[in-house]
């Protein structure tokens, strides 16, 4: 058997794919299709530590760390074990919604990295499930709190422990 020896996350790379909001007054497709698109003036997700910052680039760096940071810890704990060496990356969407909690929307798998260390799945839903709540995202032209996907790759390197 062979233990993974290391496993490093790339970038986190934000990408809203819209939000959902009520509005009693009749609005236009291309009215909702234009509020819902994230612009550079929405609040993005952050921790409570990185709030405090006055700049929203600061505040986004700082949550990106901490959250980088707060999932490679767990990774690290990990035993993890693969009967074969492989280099691979498996790519997470994960959701953080209106209320604050992180959740994973799907997996691409294109290499079956779940089928060749086979607790990894559970393992990463286990981890993004138990991060620290997040501050919301914010859609500022409605005020309202919104939920946001982003992804992170996962670059997984199985090898033979000597």
């Amino acid at each position: 058997m062979q233990i993974i020896k290391g496993i490093s996350i790339a970038v986190l790379s934000f990408s809203s794919f819209g939000c959902d909001f009520i509005d009693t007054k009749k609005v236009s497709y291309e009215e909702i299709k234009l509020a819902s698109t994230w612009s550079e003036n929405d609040q993005p997700p952050s921790f409570e530590q990185c709030d405090v910052l006055l700049e929203l680039i600061d505040q986004q760096k700082c949550f990106e760390e901490n959250l980088l940071n707060s999932i490679y810890s767990s990774f690290s704990l990990l035993k993890l074990e693969s009967l074969e060496p492989f280099i691979s990356e498996i790519i997470v969407v994960i959701k953080i919604d209106e209320k604050g909690l992180f959740s994973i929307v799907e997996f691409h798998d294109s290499d079956e990295v779940f089928k060749k260390i086979k607790s990894l799945e559970k393992q990463i839903i286990n981890i993004v499930n138990n991060l620290p709540k997040a501050l919301p995202a914010i859609k500022t032209n409605v005020g309202s709190y919104v939920n946001v996907k982003f992804t992170i790759p996962i670059k997984i390197k199985a090898s033979i422990i000597e």
